[in-house]
């Protein structure tokens, strides 16, 4: 009897432990799937911009156009792979609003099968089921998964760069032409995702070097195919392309390399990636590396380390010299594709028996000093955060419980991730703790990053028209936006995207919105708009964020928040442009009203200061005026007539509203 019932105890383990691995990870793709599905209909437009506008409109151009093209102006990009594979969604359907939620669905489904190499690359490596079930967990489980739900590249590329990597541990283990053609699509087709992600084949091929320690000519016979493969197609585009049409937009920028800045920003990029693995399986992760690069047991633990090291170096040298040179900014973006490597090398750690006890042990304590010593919340103000999901995540904590108690939470969960990092190395706790709660930082890292996408998505949502195709639904045929002063580019890219009537864009006295093809307007005498020396006689939706226009030769058809949408009854022409007035009638600091005419005339402006506040000098051209709380203060300025004629305002005295700098209120600005 005792022993049928300890029998019967141990049958539902039995039970849960013969359930096949294929089972468990197609639970968690699907359950990845849904949950991002979840998450998308959370998001309704997109915010990631430009990039959100890029990507989309390739796509629609080649469902349209069947080349790649940009505002109706062909353009050399080299991450292709995601528009070609979305453009079905835009050739089925030409509403915006319905192409955006479908590709948002092939988005999600793309990252969760990212749970079906990560599984494999563990099996290749010999690790115990229930670790490569729950690898395959964390590989969809990644904060930045959150990108499921957007319109960029990386959800596509991240399955890929994964396959890349196990086929390329298979490939250096046993090498043969069906791996080495299968090796090189992968790799080809993980850097048409993302031209970033070059560095993944060239990792292999060092891998493959370094397990045939350093034998150059034996490295050849076992990859020639793939590396004929790989290099002969690019090496004939660039030859009959040119570098800058293969690279495109990557071709242009800073490319200075400054070495004492650059491992600043490794160690910065470093930390983060730390925070994004779960922190817990660091210390174990990185002996495993080691130890698997110097006494490796099987040739395929020797690839994957080689290639790992190799691939994370590239990575954050990468994403440093980014930093560097253009966003100064995390670039978690880059990193990502190794936190699933991070979890394979803590597999290994656990293979092997957890050893090296003692440096695993000092290598959690220098964590949890680090976390102590840095906190997040720094990091996660103002721009930092806008490449980095894992800062998605701390600032919306931060904003529950206030900055200062979530910094300290932060740093407490970290503390309390490196003690079960040391415990578990010293087996005081089991391994499988330590990975339950890196996936839970994990998991806990993409809810916290998803909600705060949701909450700036939903947040530019309502600073949008309640129909985001207003424009289109005007039937006015192919318009022009028009870009004055202090144009807002979200907003601009928002129009772009939603309405496809809006094909053209006109900058006025404005930075350009993006690389791709603009045009910069002049303004005749009489006030024309003149396009490459041409009258502009098309429709125009004319921003009006942070410029006050007005038009002649043209009727409002709508008005939205911050755009006005005009019908040509003539030819349009420009009548007065107050640069640096908002909607709300606010000035700026400093700015100027242009006015166009043909006679003589009086421009009057009125000025006040809400009561409470304080009295505000502000200077027209060489007139300087007190402008005092709770009084209007009317002003007149001769305008003569025969050619434009432009008034300046400053002020040495601002305030804030929200993001922007203001001066004083101006109720009117009229001119007749």
């Amino acid at each position: 009897m005792a022993v049928d019932a300890a029998a019967s105890r141990t049958d539902p383990l039995e039970r849960v432990a013969a359930i096949p691995g294929w089972f468990w990870v197609s639970g968690i793709v699907a359950a990845s799937f849904f949950g991002r599905l979840i998450a998308a209909a959370g998001r309704p437009v997109p915010h990631y911009l430009p990039d959100e506008y890029i990507y989309p409109s390739l796509a629609r151009s080649f469902a349209e156009h069947g080349r790649p093209m940009i505002r109706g102006v062909g353009v050399h990009f080299p991450a292709l792979l995601d528009p070609v594979v979305t453009a079905p969604v835009w050739f089925f359907t030409h509403d915006p609003v319905r192409a955006y939620a479908i590709t948002q669905g092939s988005h999600a489904a793309f990252v969760s099968l990212a749970a079906i190499p990560a599984y494999l690359l563990c099996k290749r490596l010999g690790l115990a089921g229930w670790l490569a079930v729950a690898v395959a967990a964390l590989a969809v489980a990644v904060p930045d998964g959150v990108y499921a739900s957007s319109m960029l590249a990386d959800p596509l590329a991240y399955p890929l760069v994964l396959t890349t990597i196990y086929l390329g541990v298979c490939l250096v283990e046993r090498s043969s032409r069906g791996l080495q053609a299968a090796f090189a699509v992968a790799a080809a087709l993980a850097v048409l995702a993302r031209v970033q992600y070059a560095v993944v084949p060239l990792a292999v091929f060092g891998a493959e070097l370094v397990a045939d320690r350093g034998r150059i000519l034996v490295s050849l016979r076992r990859t020639w195919l793939a590396l004929a493969l790989l290099v002969a197609p690019p090496a004939v585009l660039f030859v009959t392309l040119g570098s800058q049409r293969v690279l495109g937009v990557y071709s242009h920028g800073d490319h200075a390399v400054h070495p004492g800045s650059l491992v600043h920003w490794v160690a910065r990029e470093a930390m983060l990636l730390a925070y994004a693995s779960g922190w817990a399986l660091v210390p174990g992760a990185l002996a495993a590396l080691g130890l698997a690069l110097a006494r490796p047991f099987r040739r395929a633990e020797l690839a994957f380390a080689v290639t790992t090291l190799l691939l994370g170096g590239a990575l954050l040298l990468e994403a440093a010299q980014i930093a560097d040179t253009d966003s100064q900014r995390f670039q978690e973006r880059y990193l990502f594709t190794l936190i699933p490597l991070l979890a394979v090398a803590f597999g290994l750690y656990v293979k092997r028996g957890l050893p090296l006890r003692v440096p695993v042990g000092l290598c959690s304590a220098a964590l949890l000093l680090l976390a102590a010593r840095v906190p997040l919340s720094g990091y996660a103000a103002a721009h930092n955060k806008d490449d980095s999901p894992t800062l998605w995540a701390v600032l919306r904590f931060e904003a529950l419980v206030s900055v200062g108690n979530g910094a300290l939470a932060v740093a407490l969960v970290a503390a309390g991730l490196s003690a079960i990092a040391a415990l578990a190395a010293f087996r005081k706790l089991p391994a499988a703790v330590a990975m339950v709660t890196a996936l839970g930082a994990c998991c806990a890292l993409s809810a916290g990053a998803s909600s705060y996408d949701h909450l700036s998505s939903t947040s530019l949502r309502h600073s949008l028209n309640p129909d985001l195709r207003w424009v289109d639904h005007a039937r006015l045929g192919s318009v022009d936006l028009l870009a004055p002063p202090g144009a807002r580019k979200e907003q601009s890219w928002e129009q772009l995207f939603w309405n496809t009537s809006v094909d053209r864009l006109l900058v006025l006295g404005s930075p350009p919105l993006d690389q791709f093809d603009t045009k910069f307007v002049r303004v005749a005498p009489d006030g024309r708009i003149l396009v490459d020396g041409r009258a502009d006689r098309r429709p125009l939706l004319v921003q009006t964020y942070g410029s006050t226009v007005q038009l002649t030769g043209v009727t409002r058809v709508r008005r939205d928040v911050i755009f006005d949408l005009y019908r040509p009854t003539g030819t349009p022409r420009l009548r007065l442009v107050a640069a640096g007035r908002f909607p709300d009638k606010w000035l700026a600091p400093r700015g100027a009203i242009t006015v166009w005419t043909k006679s003589a005339g009086t421009l009057t402006i009125v000025v006040t200061m809400p009561p409470g506040t304080q009295v505000t000098p502000l200077r027209f051209n060489n007139r300087l005026v007190n402008v005092q709380p709770g009084r209007r203060t009317t002003l007149h300025f001769h305008v003569p007539g025969g050619a434009p004629w432009s008034l300046h305002f400053s002020s040495k005295k601002q305030g804030y509203l929200a993001d922007r700098a203001v001066s004083v209120l101006a109720p009117v600005v009229r001119f007749r």
